[in-house]
């Protein structure tokens, strides 16, 4: 594939020094097609939301939605890890299988910097009239145009005068930090407008909405320099990749954990995952990228549970998610069924019939229905973006717009970035080598520190290397997932914050 456009938004949020103002979290989702590409942000904010103001750099003609909060939920739920306990057959007995007692997800994160200041709806008018019977110059800085998100007041803002911008952020109250400056200018030469975003009045949350900016074009490159704003000495991120194939970093090293290598400890009651993800995003001085998911069909199919194993009382082989009061088969049915848990009155049942209808044919998913109903017949390699929304709830058909249904991949890809690797942004790319990346599996394990020696290992003063369960014999486990959707399940026991 070859890059039609830049990319969008990781934006920048800015505000003064203060204990009580901390943006502690943000994950990013993009979804990639050849016709235009749509990035999904969320912050999560400690602080005075008046003190909130969040700033994207956009190309132009992009447009600003308010999103779900049960979109990235379902993409935590569906690509966070989990590792389950094997159970040794020491010296022939038992029978090989495991249960759960181990399980957890990969944190997500992103530091943004911390903010403040609100855009007003007027420009910066710089220069004084020419003559008392002049017209005023143009402004510096065009207000594009402005509008009311959930919670949010939004302004889009554009400008080819280098500083203009960061004067009219100054004057509108945004503290940009002066090191940012620079790489504001630098967005405003390659061409980018700019969308301001502060919380409107008397609305106050720790968790923003998240928001998703449509940009027409294919763009692979996500703007990381804005993220430099007032962070750390390393910022901790989670991108999730929707589109037709998997992809990774192409400008950053790319890793992943070696399943071969996650040991259970049973003593401890857990696996070393949490030590060696940490060692895999500590490569190359932090300047790397891991893979910890990626599969095909993961939304709209009923996927095989790499955990499940017969004769063990499941007769489910598929991974299942439920929740209080609802159960879903695949992720896009959890979607629905989380958004109606947070209060959208919407029919999910008629939802999921329709959208379990559609995820059975085989397709471009197109938009042929104009706003007032009116719908265009489609041909037989086609599948209506209606049949993936329910109302307000639509991230889902906007992720779909435009791809083949069938060939949706999602892969996760998590970094702990060094403040200096955030001088160039993150350029994607399709490796050639299409490979999974399981999140479900079963952990390695030291026969002899779980048996005790063998009589044969006992008697020559040996050691048995620590051995993998033969194939197919893997526990059951219908795994952990985040912020209150949970899989189906036996014990488990989280990693914990990673």
């Amino acid at each position: 594939m070859t890059t039609t456009d830049d990319a969008k938004a990781c934006g920048g949020c800015f505000v003064p020094p203060t204990e009580n103002t901390v943006v502690t979290g943000h994950r990013m989702a993009m979804a990639l097609s050849k016709d235009r590409t749509v990035l999904w942000d969320q912050i999560d904010y400690s602080g005075d939301p008046t003190e909130f103001s969040w700033v994207l750099p956009v190309k132009p003609g992009a447009i600003l939605e308010l999103a779900h909060n049960a979109f990235f939920q379902t993409l935590d739920a569906g690509t966070s890890t989990t590792v389950a306990q094997p159970n040794p057959n020491c010296f022939g007995s038992g029978d090989g299988f495991g249960s759960v007692v181990g399980g957890g997800d990969d944190t997500f994160g992103c530091g943004c910097a911390s903010e403040n200041g609100a855009p007003s709806a007027g420009g910066n008018f710089a220069g004084d009239f020419n003559g008392p019977g002049d017209p005023p110059p143009p402004p510096d800085v065009q207000v594009v145009s402005q509008q009311t998100a959930g919670p949010y007041d939004v302004v889009t803002l554009s400008t080819d005068v280098p500083g203009a911008l960061n004067t009219w952020l100054d004057d509108n109250g945004y503290a940009v930090p002066d090191e940012m400056q620079p790489i504001i200018d630098a967005y405003v030469a390659d061409g980018f407008d700019f969308i301001a975003l502060k919380l409107l009045p008397g609305v106050g949350v720790n968790r923003m909405a998240p928001v998703r900016v449509i940009t027409q074009g294919a763009s692979f490159t996500l703007p990381l320099r804005m993220v430099a704003a007032g962070t750390g000495a390393q910022t901790a991120l989670s991108l999730f990749v929707i589109a037709e194939g998997r992809y990774e970093a192409a400008n950053f090293g790319n890793v992943t954990v070696p399943q071969q290598d996650v040991l259970w400890d049973f003593n401890e009651q857990s696996s070393n995952y949490a030590e060696l993800r940490l060692e895999q995003l500590q490569q190359d001085d932090g300047h790397v990228w891991l893979t910890s998911f990626a599969k095909r069909g993961v939304l709209l199919d009923h996927l095989s549970d790499p955990l499940f194993t017969p004769n063990m009382g499941n007769a489910n082989p598929y991974v299942t998610y439920s929740g209080a009061g609802w159960a879903a088969n695949t992720l896009a049915d959890a979607y629905l069924e989380l958004a109606a848990v947070d209060g959208v009155e919407e029919d999910v049942l008629e939802c999921k019939m329709r959208l379990n209808a559609a995820a059975e044919m085989n397709g471009l998913v197109v938009d042929n229905c104009d706003d007032e109903g009116n719908c265009t017949p489609l041909n037989d390699s086609e599948i209506s973006l209606s049949d993936f929304i329910c109302g307000e709830i639509d991230d889902l058909g906007a992720a779909l717009l435009g791809m083949h249904a069938e060939d949706v991949w999602v892969t996760r890809l998590d970094a702990n970035l060094p403040r200096e690797a955030l001088i160039q942004d993150l350029e994607l790319t399709a490796p050639m080598a299409q490979d999974r990346v399981e999140n479900r599996f079963v952990a390695d394990f030291d026969e002899e520190k779980a048996c005790g020696p063998t009589p044969s290992s006992a008697a020559l003063g040996g050691r048995k290397p620590a051995r993998k369960l033969p194939g197919g014999l893997v526990a059951l486990c219908l795994g952990g997932l985040a912020v209150g959707l949970m899989l189906r399940r036996r014990r488990e026991q989280p990693l914990g914050e990673l």
